[in-house]
């Protein structure tokens, strides 16, 4: 054990700090939306509120924000360290806000997506199929940032696309026994949450690159991206917000009082006396906060790609909790699809940290920073 925590770089440790974070993201969505409450009726309705889930997610994002701007305050007051001005606080004069706006679009279409998603499938599902994320921001790498595809990629994402095949078609064929955390028990229900994952990835694999393009060609910190997220990301999804609590909406797309996308009257109702999940709420606003940063401080120092495969060790983190807490009943040709995911993860970055190496990707982005802080 010594000798392995010796191993362990800082780099490494950042990454499981990332998945771990994301791992909580995740369980707390689905737990919460496992929640029966009092909808505006007066019946019992599933927690279903993607908008409001994105809403706080760039609520968390825009504490960053507020935690830039201490931080700037009290290093240009006492004095900044070097290192910590650097990763924190660096000039930032070469940056404009107005380039987050893309992003943030981005974002917010592919988190109403994935949220929605994840309410009509299974929580393991739901990270094993955000691997195609990897496809998706390879395939953009090369029209945005100038790198090139070779045949050891393209045979990757065929195994990754392989497996991929093999979890939807499983997650269709185990609806029938396996219902613990469903709302809806039919196949087209959650082949349809899959392909909503699917395509939130082609918008999240469009996203990552340009971040990373971003972070890397202008003189910005991770903090200071998010922040800036977090404020155009609030104006977005508030706009949103509104237009979907009128929006008509069918099954299984939405389970509220008026048969609207997202009924905020329900939202209102269900959390009077429901401090469990007024807690959670909170929770997933302020773990949102350090997923985002530290995701584009991987981002930064070493890759969009880098970022997808640290982001994909969290599957391992919820399948020990779903297991434990009878949530999933997982089986073999599950896990063989995701070993296959995994072995396409591997083969494209030859990772040697469970599937994934921070050091290695600058061999394959030319001009790339040193990755230095992690």
């Amino acid at each position: 054990m010594d000798a392995f925590r010796r191993r362990m770089e800082p780099r490494h440790y950042v990454s499981l700090t990332f998945a771990l974070i994301g791992t909580f993201n995740v369980l707390i969505v689905k737990w919460a939306n496992q929640q029966q409450v009092i909808g505006s009726d007066g019946k019992l309705h599933g927690f279903q509120h993607p908008v409001v889930f994105t809403l706080l997610m760039f609520l968390g994002e825009f504490l960053c924000f507020v935690v830039f701007k201490l931080i700037r305050l009290i290093s240009n007051r006492r004095g900044a360290i070097a290192d910590l001005d650097r990763i924190l606080t660096q000039d930032s004069s070469e940056f404009s806000p107005l380039s987050m706006i893309l992003p943030t679009v981005l974002d917010t279409a592919a988190s109403i997506l994935l949220f929605t998603g994840l309410y009509l499938t299974y929580a393991s599902s739901f990270q094993m199929i955000r691997g195609a994320a990897l496809i998706f921001a390879g395939i953009f790498s090369t029209m945005f940032l100038n790198h090139s595809l070779t045949g050891r990629h393209w045979l990757a994402f065929f195994i990754i696309s392989c497996g991929l095949l093999g979890i939807v078609g499983q997650d269709v064929q185990r609806v029938s026994y396996d219902q613990v955390t469903l709302p809806y028990t039919d196949r087209q229900a959650i082949l349809t949450g899959d392909l909503l994952i699917i395509i939130a990835e082609i918008l999240h694999g469009l996203q990552y690159v340009y971040e990373e393009k971003q972070l890397k060609t202008s003189n910005v910190t991770p903090l200071q991206a998010a922040g800036w997220q977090g404020i155009f990301g609030l104006a977005i999804t508030s706009i949103l917000a509104i237009c979907m609590h009128f929006l008509p909406t069918v099954s299984p797309f939405t389970e509220s009082s008026r048969a609207v996308f997202d009924d905020w009257s329900d939202l209102l109702e269900g959390l009077k006396e429901n401090p469990s999940l007024i807690m959670a709420l909170i929770a997933f606003a302020v773990s949102c906060a350090l997923y985002n940063f530290i995701g584009l401080l991987i981002a930064m120092n070493s890759s969009s790609t880098t970022r997808i495969l640290a982001d994909g060790i969290r599957v391992y983190f919820i399948w020990v909790f779903v297991i434990n807490m009878d949530w999933e009943i997982l089986n073999w040709v599950t896990i063989v699809g995701f070993l296959i995911v995994q072995m396409g993860s591997i083969h494209y970055r030859k990772g040697l940290f469970l599937g994934v190496d921070l050091n290695s990707e600058n061999e394959d982005v030319p001009n790339s920073r040193p990755a230095d802080v992690i």
